[in-house]
């Protein structure tokens, strides 16, 4: 489900103008890293001094945040601000949010179909930890630094099967190459799982083909994105619907490795963020 946290912020017009002074509310521009300097025209005056309303300054306030390189990440960094300001308003901005998709997790707006917890609730707390890093820089507009700590889970889940199965030196391989080779030593557990569904062996070989096939491809993908938009490897422009895509690709090839490896991920495999 593609969402808009401009939608959100929309919504959250009243919220603001009703829970928020004037001075509030160019405080949390501040703290929010936003230039407020470019709001400074706008004053707030005593009666009968004619001065600029809340309404006013929340539409130059919008100006600003068009004008932003990132308006997405400048509407995160600013509702993070108005909570850390006003954290009884947290309620209304979550029920609000929610309407239109998106939730409040730690002070952070996050798409509803998109929630870590749910995705790798299975997973090791190792793998968790990683894949965390990834779901909260995505959800922060970060999207170059969630795809490099994305490769990196997977960087890791990868390196502890060429450990326990000696399948030499990692780096020696490509991206895709390690992660076929790494998802190929499970074939036997596999087929153990597809000959329990099934007796056809010409359907459980095309079953493992296919499972093998996919999860090929998918690495095809991360290897593309790491090449061309992580941190590491040098960030594009890329929209931020790919780089979910490439995140939901990295969860499937983790899964599908980490459910029938017998060893968890060592503390000493995790790639310091």
């Amino acid at each position: 489900m593609k969402v808009e946290i401009k939608k959100v912020w929309r919504a959250l017009r009243p919220t603001v103008k009703d829970g928020f002074t004037f001075n509030e509310i160019k405080d949390a521009v501040a703290a929010a890293a936003l230039p407020v300097e470019e709001l400074g025209h706008l004053q707030q005056k005593s009666l009968p001094a004619k001065g600029a309303s809340k309404g006013e300054l929340l539409d130059a306030l919008d100006g600003l945040i068009s004008r932003e390189p990132d308006p997405d990440k400048a509407i995160q960094n600013l509702v993070a601000a108005m909570l850390e300001q006003n954290s009884h308003l947290e309620t209304r901005i979550s029920d609000c949010a929610q309407r239109f998709g998106w939730k409040l997790v730690d002070g952070q707006l996050r798409p509803l179909d998109f929630q870590i917890d749910d995705a790798v609730k299975d997973f090791s707390e190792e793998v968790k930890n990683l894949l965390r890093t990834a779901y909260r820089r995505f959800g922060e507009g970060d999207y170059s630094g969630a795809m490099t700590a994305v490769c990196s889970a997977l960087d890791a889940v990868t390196n502890n099967l060429y450990r326990v199965h000696d399948l030499g030196n990692p780096n020696d391989d490509s991206y895709q190459q390690r992660v076929s080779r790494s998802f190929a030593v499970l074939e036997p557990a596999y087929r153990d799982k597809f000959n329990q569904m099934t007796d056809d062996s010409n359907e459980v070989n095309r079953l493992w083909q296919n499972y093998r096939g996919a999860i090929n491809q998918a690495a095809y993908v991360m290897g593309s994105f790491r090449r061309n938009a992580s941190d590491v490897h040098g960030v594009s422009a890329c929209p931020p619907e790919l780089i979910r895509h490439a995140i939901d690709s990295g969860t499937f090839i983790i899964r599908s490795i980490t459910s029938e490896t017998s060893e968890n991920l060592q503390q000493d495999d995790a790639p310091d963020f």
